[in-house]
């Protein structure tokens, strides 16, 4: 009896040389595909903790308010003995201190974050890990005036992620007014372009149409215009806001202000999207509002004069504002 044969071996074969290719190549167009929609992703999500941010420092506001007769955080509210002193001598080792007298964060959000007690070490902890933007990826260049000490181990220092609108939070007299001593009053060249209502005060029940007024956003100065660098103010006393505050989008045309969504020339667009308009392609910047919703909006939103002025401020020149759709004599909702 003849033994069955046994059954063939199933043949085997490697890719060829063109299927791997083909294989490869399929995987670097899914790759090309997936990547752009990923950083989109991230991008978003990282948009989305600066709002959350915002919105927690809006809700904070309001405590603030809720604890002070409605008052806003500011160098004549909370900030007053540092206006008053211009020095750090008076500072007493609490948390919800100012560490400058434009300084609205530490008022208002500071205790429930769990802030140090140190206001350099508070300083340093609000801009590199608490309060940062995560899409903020600069550092300041240096420090200039002042003395507040950042501590070593804090270095390098963040750049402020978020700048609060300083028109909302003065006091405004007449611009032909003299300035009492020891208080910060609107700038005249400010309320030369924008004359807010002689009788506004830093007050939650003066800010009218509290959805259009913007609190804060992505933005700090001071921004050199010329070379991109942020430079630390580290005095007590400011007038123009220092590290917490700026005049905001819808005045960025003041030459010297180191405003950072000034957007003249190639090097202060650049500047812009690094320090302001950092969200999406760059042409988007995060704001919170009075009535304690965010928003992200583009660039001509954000220049809006009804976001940076008080509602009846009437429009006196136009010369170093940014919004096209106001003239000379408009009265602000």
């Amino acid at each position: 009896m003849t033994p069955a044969r046994s059954a063939p071996l199933a043949s085997r074969s490697a890719f060829t040389l063109i299927e791997l290719l083909v294989v490869i190549s399929i995987i670097a167009l899914l790759i090309g595909i997936l990547l752009p929609a990923l950083g989109k992703a991230r991008e978003s999500a990282r948009a989305g903790v600066c709002l959350a941010n915002l919105r927690s420092a809006g809700q904070g506001i309001h405590s603030y308010g809720a604890d002070y007769k409605s008052w806003v955080p500011g160098p004549n509210t909370s900030g007053a003995q540092l206006t008053e002193d211009g020095n750090y001598s008076s500072l007493k080792g609490i948390t919800s201190e100012p560490v400058q007298n434009f300084d609205w964060v530490s008022p208002t959000i500071a205790e429930t974050l769990g802030m140090p007690k140190d206001a350099g070490e508070r300083m340093a902890k609000l801009y590199n890990d608490e309060f940062k933007c995560p899409s903020n990826n600069e550092d300041y260049a240096g420090s200039a005036f002042g003395s507040l000490t950042i501590p070593a181990d804090e270095q390098p220092l963040s750049v402020s992620s978020y700048g609060a609108i300083s028109q909302f939070m003065v006091s405004w007299v007449p611009f032909s007014s003299s300035l009492p001593a020891n208080k910060i009053y609107g700038r005249n060249f400010v309320s030369a372009a924008v004359e807010p209502p002689t009788n506004y005060q830093p007050n939650l029940d003066f800010i009218k149409n509290a959805s259009l007024k913007m609190t804060a956003g992505d933005g700090v100065r001071y921004v050199d215009a010329s070379t991109g660098e942020v430079t630390f103010n580290s005095a007590a006393k400011q007038i123009d806001g220092g590290n917490f505050a700026s005049w905001g989008p819808s005045m960025a045309g003041v030459i010297f202000n180191g405003n950072p969504y000034k957007r003249g020339n190639d090097q202060q667009i650049l500047n812009s999207e690094r320090f302001a308009y950092r969200h999406g392609a760059n042409d988007a910047m995060n704001a919170l509002f009075y009535d304690g919703h965010g928003e992200t909006m583009n660039i001509e939103e954000s220049r809006r004069v009804e976001h940076g002025f008080p509602t009846g401020s009437i429009v006196r020149n136009t010369a170093n504002l940014l919004d096209d759709s106001v003239a000379v004599g408009d009265v602000i909702q």
